[in-house]
């Protein structure tokens, strides 16, 4: 699927299917080299697998449509003053199909942008005042803050300025660093009770709090969702604001020296806590930290350290229709922070245009990006509330909580991201309506199109994860299903089971009617979950749903030799669908294993002509493509389908009984 017009002239590309994965570590060592003017010139065609990874550290992203990309734009604790914002609305008209997607942390995103006009569109981007530098890719991605910061009644002082000096101050470096850093580091800034379990999911956490008056930072570093969930651990009780900089470098200069540069897949920062314990990545950060100290850096921004609240006085200030969770109450009697929704974080030009003249007029001349893909509006007397509230409804937005619609996170999966398995934001749409989510407004739904918890499924009072799922005898896509998150408690959502993409509402209808039938006064849906069990809620959907879900996660497949009494490896379909291919080891000998239409082959996961790992390939029906060269074998044969090897790959018989996938011995 292509916009009109994107490929006039362009040199014919590879098609995206059979796109190698990149080498990201060679890809790193060569610097990652952009070539903008080429791209430019030529369209994409010439880009190799590197070469869109390095076009990443850019905030340029492959989409799945070929010849078009997404570009995602830098907003330093979603802070994004009005002129930029109008900025980016004529950027969306004139660079693609009038479409920004507001994502979970809180950058703007733009889609749709033909191979050719990357180039002008990221100087469009620079004339405003903002940069995608370091947007995508192994980079520090951006520093979110608290929407609320130095207004809500939780929050000791405004951290915003504290965000903007780390994202400042790593960002500049990124020429340095993005060649040297293992994997992505997500930051977090804020103090109220949200942002506190925010601080958890982050590699780091900032968390606002005040000693003897003095304002500054609890630290928590390793956390993540994503396949292997990780809670991040605590590094710090107290980091003064004028050391919040050389703490933050020093967490990256940490994980730089113990991260693993040439296995990205454990690259992420919790996979250095996993190996150094959490004393030893402690004392690790505590060395940096004394070492970054005594390295000069700019003094920190003034800011107000914010006096005790005068309840009385502001609960005396009421706003048309009384406070909501749309209509919040700020600490200056009489202002209100009103939360505009957006469904599911997409909006158009024209739309953020209204958003702006609301902000210039009422507000504080800022739309300011949440971490739930909304918009939230500043310094609104409360006397304006009325007057904001008829605007937003001539253009069919609503305060949150107004339009009576559920509240729904969402990735853009399959639609345009290359690692998509579901197209999340249709399983999104589906759930807005939702009677049981409609009576439960503070219920909370994210739905990630693949494992890699963009819309962090696992944080969410149910998460949705789309994969291939087994449901009623048959693969399909569908999501799997978590519930039981509590952060608070330390405790992420677990799967329950899965179902197909069309019974998603039904699932989820069912498990919001169990909590509230199960409920006790006050107790939210993950404590609930965890005092009643999981699998009772298994079994209760399994009751309900009967052949339309499937309780557990996906189930592994174990790969055995032939006759062992141990498994030898393990491949878990949830990860390995239709169409997919993996290497997983037999007594010591690395295999490919392709799943073709449902049916798994087995050969060697060395190709014959360059000794490439077979199974980082592509698979297209039974055609496996060598990522290193471009060889094509059929998996059923083993044979030579095009060059430039020559040797047909060695093939292993396979069968699956009860689950597990049987292959001879490789060494018989």
């Amino acid at each position: 699927m292509e916009t009109e017009g994107d490929n006039a002239g362009n040199t014919p590309s590879v098609p995206s299917i059979f796109m190698a994965a990149p080498d990201i570590p060679a890809a790193k060592r060569a610097g990652l080299p952009v070539d903008l003017d080429r791209l430019a010139a030529e369209g994409d065609g010439w880009l190799s697998a590197e070469d869109r990874y390095s076009l990443k550290t850019w905030g340029v992203c492959t989409q799945d449509q070929d010849h078009v990309f997404m570009v995602r734009v830098r907003t330093p604790g979603g802070a994004l003053p009005s002129a930029q914002a109008r900025g980016l609305a004529r950027i969306s008209r004139s660079f693609g199909p009038d479409w920004l997607h507001l994502t979970t942390r809180q950058n703007v995103e733009l889609h749709w942008v033909p191979d050719r006009r990357v180039a002008a569109l990221l100087d469009a981007v620079a004339e405003i005042g903002m940069t995608t530098r370091s947007g995508c890719g192994h980079t520090l991605r951006n520093v979110m803050c608290s929407e609320e910061a130095g207004l809500s009644l939780d929050e000791p002082f405004d951290c915003l300025p504290d965000a903007r000096a780390v994202s400042d101050a790593v960002v500049a470096r990124s020429a340095e660093l993005n060649t040297v850093l293992p994997s992505r580091v997500n930051v977090a800034f804020g103090g109220s009770p949200r942002c506190r379990a925010d601080a958890r999911l982050n590699d780091a956490g900032f968390v606002s709090v005040l000693r003897d008056g003095e304002p500054g930072y609890q630290l928590w570093g390793g956390g993540s969702l994503g396949k292997a969930p990780f809670l991040a651990v605590e590094l710090a009780d107290f980091v003064p604001r004028a050391h919040v900089v050389a703490a933050a470098e020093a967490l990256i200069e940490v994980f730089v020296e113990h991260g693993d540069l040439d296995k990205p897949a454990k690259g992420r920062m919790k996979f250095v806590v996993e190996r150094l314990g959490e004393d030893g990545f402690r004392a690790a950060w505590d060395q940096a930290f004394a070492a970054a100290r005594r390295r000069p850096h700019p003094e920190p921004s003034p800011i107000e350290v914010l006096p005790e609240v005068d309840r009385v006085a502001v609960l005396t200030h009421v706003p048309p229709g009384g406070w909501s969770a749309g209509v919040r109450p700020q600490r200056v009697p009489g202002l209100a922070t009103l939360t505009v929704d957006i469904p599911l974080g997409d909006t158009n030009g024209s739309e953020l245009e209204v958003l702006c003249d609301l902000a210039d007029q009422h507000g504080d001349g800022a739309v300011n990006l949440s971490r739930d893909q909304n918009v939230v509006l500043r310094n609104v007397p409360v006397a304006a509330v009325t007057a904001v509230r008829d605007a937003l409804r001539t253009r069919g937005l609503y305060l949150a909580g107004e339009a009576r619609t559920a509240s729904v996170r969402a990735c853009t999966g399959s639609a345009v991201c290359a690692l998509g398995i579901t197209t999340a934001p249709d399983a999104g749409k589906a759930l807005l309506t939702s009677a049981g989510l409609g009576r439960n407004s503070s219920l909370r739904v994210h739905v990630s199109g693949c494992p890699n918890s963009c819309a962090q499924h696992q944080a969410g009072d149910i998460g949705l994860s789309g994969s291939k799922v087994r449901v009623g005898g048959r693969a399909r896509d569908g999501y799997h299903v978590y519930l039981g998150a509590d952060l608070d408690a330390g405790r992420v959502g677990e799967v329950v089971g899965r179902v197909a993409t069309e019974d998603v509402p039904a699932a989820v209808e069912t498990v919001v009617g169990a909590w509230e039938s199960l409920r006790h006064d006050g107790e939210r849906l993950g404590t609930t979950v965890h005092r009643i069990g999981h699998d009772a809620f298994a079994r209760h959907l399994e009751a309900v749903m009967d052949e339309r879900w499937a309780s557990g996660a996906e189930p592994e497949v174990e790969v055995v030799a032939a006759g062992a009494g141990a498994p030898a490896a393990t491949a878990d379909l949830g990860t390995l669908p239709p169409g997919s291919v993996t290497t997983v080891e037999v007594q010591g000998t690395a295999l490919a294993v392709a799943n073709v239409d449902g049916t798994f082959c087995a050969v060697a996961d060395e190709c014959p002509h360059a000794g490439a790992s077979l199974g980082e390939g592509t698979l297209e029906g039974s055609s496996l493509r060598c990522p290193l060269h471009g060889a094509t074998f059929d998996v059923r044969t083993g044979e030579v389908l095009s060059g430039p090897a020559v040797e047909p790959v060695r093939c292993h018989p396979v069968e699956v009984v009860d689950g597990v996938i049987r292959v001879p011995s490789p060494t018989a």
